[in-house]
């Protein structure tokens, strides 16, 4: 036969069950508290939108202020472009504001290149929803600001997507963290600058000024017509052919169907910025001058090989698409 529990019994059975029922769902009401409704998830939830290129929803929880400019890296495929480099993103434990205990702040950490990089993100405490779970809201911010310049051209390309200038220059509003490519190329000219990390809410104009560099293709034209230039001067039978670096002088008879010029060595033109303009560096070729001598006193003949090198410079004029080089002098 069973024993009875007393009524003492039951009564205290209920009420240890009671207390751990109270303390589970207290841990579970603090759990979810810190995980669902914290301030850390409000910052993952942010990245999120970012990295899938919800632009209006990343401002709609960051509350943040636009600044003018043009909007190409704040939703679809620029955003997603200016987000695709943020890699590892993770949050630590929200600290307190000192003085303030509803306001907390959000370190996150990534890396970007393989170099890790670090976001502080505030948020503050708005309320309670549903009675036990608390409300969080970024501290209203302002979005950071690119500066973008650049000369030769009137567009670039930013993190592949076209962009237009305005007298060489353009401002690009950015979320954090961003990573931002800008460059341009065209038949002559190119410029690129990759990688710049946008990292700080607080820095709110980072400036890229493109240093616009010579092509490939303008190298070799120029090199080219400065060749076909030089090759001309060598076909002329004459010790001191006209508008030409090379000379000889000689006080020796020589007869001009055995004068041979050719060109040894041909420059490489190195092309630089100079006072607003492209110029081409002084310049310098080496030359071999075959001919025969006759010697005014003897009358004997000699066949000469000199080899010498010569100086001159030439005038660079140059667009985007059209190159035209002009010797203007010799030495």
């Amino acid at each position: 036969m069973s024993k009875r529990l007393s009524p003492t019994r039951v009564a205290a059975t209920w009420a240890a069950a009671l207390v751990v029922l109270v303390v589970i769902a207290f841990a579970s009401v603090v759990l979810v508290n810190q995980k669902v409704f914290g301030p850390a998830q409000k910052v993952l939830q942010l990245q999120d939108h970012l990295v899938k290129g919800e632009g209006a929803k990343a401002l709609g929880l960051l509350h943040a202020t636009v600044p003018s400019g043009n909007a190409l890296l704040l939703d679809g495929a620029g955003l997603k472009a200016a987000s695709a480099d943020i890699k590892d993103f993770t949050v630590a434990k929200p600290e307190d504001e000192p003085g303030d205990n509803n306001t907390v702040n959000i370190l996150a950490t990534y890396s970007i290149h393989g170099v890790e990089q670090q976001t502080k993100y505030q948020l503050k405490r708005t309320g309670r929803s549903w009675l036990f779970f608390d409300t969080w809201d970024f501290v209203p911010t302002t979005l950071p600001t690119v500066a973008i310049s650049a000369n030769t051209t009137n567009e670039v390309v930013v993190n592949s997507r076209p962009a237009p200038l305005v007298k060489g220059q353009m401002t690009v509003p950015v979320f954090v963290p961003a990573v931002i490519d800008t460059g341009f190329t065209t038949t002559n000219f190119m410029a690129d600058s990759r990688g710049l990390a946008i990292t700080d809410f607080k820095k709110k104009g980072t400036a890229v000024k493109l240093q616009t560099q010579p092509t490939q293709a303008l190298k070799k034209e120029v090199n080219k017509q400065i060749a076909a230039y030089l090759d001309g001067c060598a076909k002329h039978q004459v010790l001191m052919p006209s508008a030409c670096p090379m000379s000889y002088s000689t006080i020796a008879r020589v007869q001009s169907d055995s004068i041979h010029w050719s060109i040894v060595d041909y420059p490489a033109a190195e092309i630089v910025s100079f006072d607003g303009r492209w110029v081409i560096r002084p310049l310098t070729v080496k030359s071999r001058l075959e001919l025969t001598e006759q010697n005014l006193r003897t009358g004997i003949y000699t066949e000469q090989t000199i080899e010498d090198s010569f100086g001159f410079t030439a005038k660079l004029d140059v667009s985007t698409t059209e190159v035209k080089v002009t010797p203007v002098s010799s030495e």
